[in-house]
């Protein structure tokens, strides 16, 4: 239950920061050689989209091959990771460092952007991670700015960590917590069993990864959300939505009362400071409705 505390604690510090206060995001990248491809593509990236992103939202940026700090580099990237506000991960070419980090981001339970290129096969443990694909070339630049804008403020949110690291030490603290001959531990051991089959058929290829499994002590809960304005993306939106943590699914419905709406399905209560984030970012008024337990009604939650 301490990891659960520390990372909470730790998102409300990075969330209440000041206004005015400069935060740090510190980029995990495949790096290459000079003037190799790789760092052609990389640098190209963090110039043309990340920086320019970042400044605009009070970020000041760190990239392992720019530190001009004299000491070990190694163990100022692992301060960076550890302790910066904000964590984007390249995962293009799959390069054993950038894993390494993203490990190390997952123990620590802060905020991290994923990212990768279109047409990266992730590996079967993080396959099923929130990721933004991206073209690269000139349009992909175009394309990725105001969806990695829209992922970092999904982000920094708040709410539990959502990786595969805190996901099995919270499972072991809810095995730790019951008796155990009891029918909630039978469940448990039941559920381990089919995520460990789960895991051996991926890796052989024959299923494609399947969704995760819901957080074990939350229910499935619906909400609607609905967009006032009709000038707006509302691809941007629902992608911005299904980036909230704790979120499984959103999809696009009609309603008499909106121009446009969203069914939200979470494994936790969406909040109208979740929503109050979304408006500041798109500059939009939005409604935040529950769907009533047992019916297909919903009804309005108070913003206050």
């Amino acid at each position: 239950m301490a990891k659960q505390g520390t990372g909470r604690v730790a998102k409300e510090a990075v969330i209440g920061l000041e206004e005015g206060v400069t935060r740090k995001c510190f980029i995990v990248t495949p790096i290459g050689s000079d003037a190799s491809p790789t760092r052609r593509a990389a640098d190209g990236l963090i110039n043309a989209v990340m920086k320019p992103v970042l400044e605009k939202m009070g970020f000041e940026t760190f990239v392992a091959h720019e530190i001009a700090s004299p000491g070990s580099i190694t163990r100022q990237v692992i301060e960076h990771i550890i302790y910066d506000d904000l964590v984007i991960a390249n995962l293009s070419e799959l390069n054993p460092n950038v894993m390494y980090e993203l490990a190390v981001r997952h123990c620590v339970g802060l905020p991290i952007v994923v990212l990768a290129e279109n047409g990266t096969r992730l590996p079967f443990d993080i396959s099923d991670e929130r990721t933004v694909f991206f073209q690269n070339d000139m349009y992909g630049a175009v394309d990725l700015g105001p969806r990695l804008e829209a992922a970092i403020e999904a982000a920094l949110i708040g709410g539990e960590p959502d990786n595969p690291v805190y996901r099995v030490t919270q499972s072991r603290v809810l095995r730790e917590s019951v008796e155990p001959d009891d029918a909630q531990a039978f469940l448990i051991r039941k559920l381990d069993y089919i995520e460990s089959f789960i895991g051996e058929i991926k890796l052989r290829g024959v299923v494609p990864t399947p969704p995760s499994l819901p957080i074990l002590n939350d229910a499935q809960l619906d909400f609607l959300v609905n967009i006032e304005d009709s000038d707006v993306d509302n691809v941007l939106i629902k992608e911005f939505l299904a980036l909230m943590p704790g979120v499984t699914s959103v999809r696009s419905v009609n309603s008499e009362s909106a121009k446009i709406a969203f069914i939200v399905s979470a494994n936790r209560e969406i909040e109208w400071s979740d929503i109050e984030v979304l408006e500041k970012h798109f500059k939009v008024q939005a409604k935040l409705l529950k769907k009533r337990a047992g019916t297909k009604s919903y009804y309005p939650k108070n913003r206050f």
